[in-house]
């Protein structure tokens, strides 16, 4: 594979936010190997500055090149920059290679690993990467001339975006990271770019479920495909359950068909299909009561489709453990969903508290214990939940205000379940 980075050779290159995670890994190697640059720098923040990036003016832009990684915001930055993902889709292009690009609010995860899945299944070479599976300059460093990228994207790594992939999609949008982007609005637009972009040989796959997307779909310039979102997909035979995932899977098969596999293949595929960790994930059934980790569940919606999910797949819900960071959710649907399922037990995780038990309708009295702690939380479903109930780790509210992210919640879900007596 051959990378023409003409404007690198002899630079200094500063990557603004550092980190060693996965959008970095391979990235020096790569721009040393093939852009002859001079030296390579990460850094972040000044956390007591009045402007957090003000001290990037002090470097030479005649012999500087800034590359900024998705976490930082585009106005935090006070110098001309590129991003990570431009010059990943730049290389890319420039060796004829085909990207697939897939977002949404919720199953973005699962519905990229379940494509990626279905395309190597089929027998072609399809890589994982993006916001999952490999970094995408060691997944560019080994790529042969037919490789297929199977990218999650998140709003971050589309927020400054101008490029599309050959084939997106968009499975649904819901509020989420307006802490971040600054409006509902700003942060659907950053979601946008995984399609504004497309070309007429271009495809978009979408759900038509949502106005925006249907809003995109008719002002594209590309070619677009809407889902079926009534298309009651068998997944009797799959690991994968609920109505969230036959449209997740209903989106990987319309991408599998763009590279002309078989429908017959694709549910192969997904029959064999093993789910990702902390999502509608079962750890254990102890003493009557199963325990199910969707840990990934951090929005009402996706808390929502959980409990559909698993009161129509594995039985009724004892014990739901709800609560964290305040984003301004709404969470008077999901109370009245809580009430409708007549689940006994809450377990309430802070911040979010007051404004639950605000929602809870009239009439509807569960035990609710509050606490900061999972194996609290664990060892009060133990012993209240009742027998032959689900206790559900889906907790409607992003993690960071006590977990590292949704990742370590469900990691001390597992392991509180794992060592009840």
């Amino acid at each position: 594979m051959k990378f023409d980075l003409p404007e690198f050779v002899g630079k200094d290159v500063v990557f603004v936010g550092m980190g060693k995670g996965r959008s970095m890994a391979g990235l020096e190697e790569l721009l040393k190997e093939h852009g002859h640059i001079k030296s390579f720098e990460g850094v972040h923040r000044q956390h007591d500055a009045a402007e957090l990036y003000g001290f990037l003016r002090g470097y030479d832009p005649a012999t500087t090149i800034f590359l900024k990684n998705e976490a930082v915001q585009a106005d935090l930055v006070p110098v001309p920059y590129t991003t990570i993902w431009q010059l990943f889709f730049r290389l890319a292009s420039d060796n004829h290679l085909t990207t697939v690009g897939i977002t949404g609010t919720k199953g973005k995860s699962t519905t990229t690993s379940l494509t990626a899945a279905i395309l190597q299944h089929a027998g072609k070479k399809a890589v994982l990467a993006g916001n999952i599976g490999m970094s995408p300059w060691e997944a560019l460093a080994s790529a042969a001339p037919d490789t297929i990228f199977v990218l999650e994207l998140s709003s971050y790594q589309l927020s400054d975006l101008t490029v599309s992939p050959h084939i997106s999609a968009c499975i649904n949008l819901y509020n989420d990271h307006t802490d971040w982007h600054g409006s509902l609005e700003n942060y659907w637009e950053a979601k946008h770019n995984i399609m504004r972009f497309a070309g007429p040989d271009d495809v978009f796959i979408y759900n038509p479920d949502f106005e925006a997307l249907r809003d995109w779909a008719a002002k594209a310039t590309c070619h677009t495909i809407a889902i079926d979102p009534s298309e009651k997909l068998d997944l009797s035979g799959a690991k994968l359950f609920g109505d969230h995932n036959v449209l997740n899977a209903l989106v990987a098969r319309e991408i599998a068909r763009q590279f002309d596999v078989p429908d017959d293949v694709t549910l192969e595929a997904i029959q064999q299909f093993e789910p990702l960790r902390h999502r509608m994930q079962t750890v254990a059934t102890v003493h009557g009561r199963t325990y199910v980790d969707d840990a990934i569940g951090m929005t009402p919606e996706s808390t929502l489709a959980s409990l559909a999910a698993v009161t129509q797949t594995i039985g009724p819900v004892g014990c739901l453990l709800l609560g964290g960071q305040d984003r301004s959710y709404d969470f008077t649907e999901l109370m009245q969903a809580t009430a409708g399922y007549n689940i006994p037990h809450l377990v309430l995780f802070p911040e979010t508290e007051s404004k639950m038990r605000a929602a809870l309708p009239t009439g509807y009295k569960p035990q609710i214990f509050e606490t900061r702690s999972m194996d609290e939380a664990v060892a009060y479903a133990a012993e209240h939940a009742p027998e032959n109930s689900v206790v559900l780790l889906s907790t409607a509210a992003p993690s960071y205000l006590l977990w590292k992210g949704f990742e370590e919640k469900g990691d001390e879900f597992q392991a509180a379940v794992k060592a009840l007596p």
